[in-house]
């Protein structure tokens, strides 16, 4: 079988690197606005042998990505996704999980040096930012920060807390973080599997929350992870999570949504919120480059839901 990648722009090359580390060779591209240079071979579509190749759309906009598919199978092409290729003898989720703690591995460094700009803090910390004012409903003595990256929100709260536990799928980041707050006695840091937290005991924590992370994140995992807030939360406790809105597609991942936005929207955040034992009490839809791309959502863990789950 041999693949070409249909789009040779920042997405297709993003994913012919992945399917490359995969040990999974690509004939070359094609596309309509692009001709190639010498590291980039674009096939002419017309040239091309619908018994002998395979397409994978690699377009970064939904509605073009959607059109070509449909262009490409209507001519008689063969048509599969990433996910076709790339977890044909394994677990879609699993394998997107490890796709996504990967990338953030090997390809992120620039965008965590970013990060730390004063824009990049203060998308989250100003006063006027939709996370301070959900922020400021937490209780934050005893808080975790899940998907902590390197600790660039850490400053932003540390005085306010009494324990802190970081949370990261990468040991890399975890390790970064204590030598970044090696002078701090009230701070813990666990290195997860990516989908729960069975290493922080049950009703021990007053507050957890989530930033710019979880927007990536397989939807089963998501409701992994609620599951794991409402054990782990004392009664009372809240959370905050920052989440993808992303519906384009019910096919995306990581690797093929807007801005690596996985499939999910703010009705069904809530509908496995709600599933997991928590109450929601706010949500809110905010643009990230592209409108309405994102939500933040604030739970709650209450008495009578803990009273319901012990009858």
């Amino acid at each position: 079988m041999k693949i070409i990648l249909y789009g040779a722009g920042q997405r297709g090359i993003k994913i012919a690197e992945v399917l490359q580390e995969n040990n999974i060779e690509i004939a070359g591209f094609c596309d309509s606005n692009k001709k190639g240079s010498k590291s980039i071979k674009i096939f002419p579509l017309d040239g091309i042998n619908s018994s002998e190749y395979v397409f994978v759309v690699t377009i970064a906009d939904c509605t073009q990505r959607m059109e070509v598919r449909n262009m490409l199978q209507n001519r008689g092409n063969r048509v599969l996704t990433v996910e076709d290729i790339l977890c044909s003898q394994t677990d879609v989720v699993k394998k997107n999980r490890e796709i996504i703690a990967d990338y953030h591995q090997n390809r992120m460094d620039s965008y965590f040096d970013a990060a730390e700009s004063i824009e990049g803090i203060q998308a989250f910390w100003s006063p006027e930012s939709p996370f301070m004012g959900y922020f400021k409903k937490l209780n934050i003595e005893k808080v975790v920060e899940l998907a902590c990256g390197k600790g660039r929100h850490v400053p932003q709260y540390i005085d306010g807390a009494k324990e802190i536990t970081l949370v990261d799928i990468l040991e890399k980041n975890i390790d970064f973080c204590k030598q970044r707050f090696q002078g701090y006695d009230k701070i813990s840091y666990y290195v997860n599997n990516g989908y729960d937290l069975s290493g922080i005991e049950s009703e021990s924590q007053t507050a957890l929350f989530t930033y710019d992370a979880m927007v990536h994140f397989e939807m089963m995992d998501v409701f992994q992870y609620l599951k794991e807030t409402y054990r782990i939360l004392s009664v009372g406790g809240k959370a905050l999570f920052h989440h993808s809105n992303n519906t384009e597609d019910y096919r995306i991942t990581f690797l093929t949504g807007t801005g690596g936005r996985n499939y999910m929207s703010k009705q069904l955040f809530a509908y496995l919120a709600n599933r997991a034992g928590l109450t929601v009490l706010e949500q809110r839809v905010i643009d990230w480059g592209k409108k309405d791309l994102d939500c933040i959502t604030l739970v709650e863990k209450q008495q009578n839901q803990v009273e319901e789950a012990g009858s």
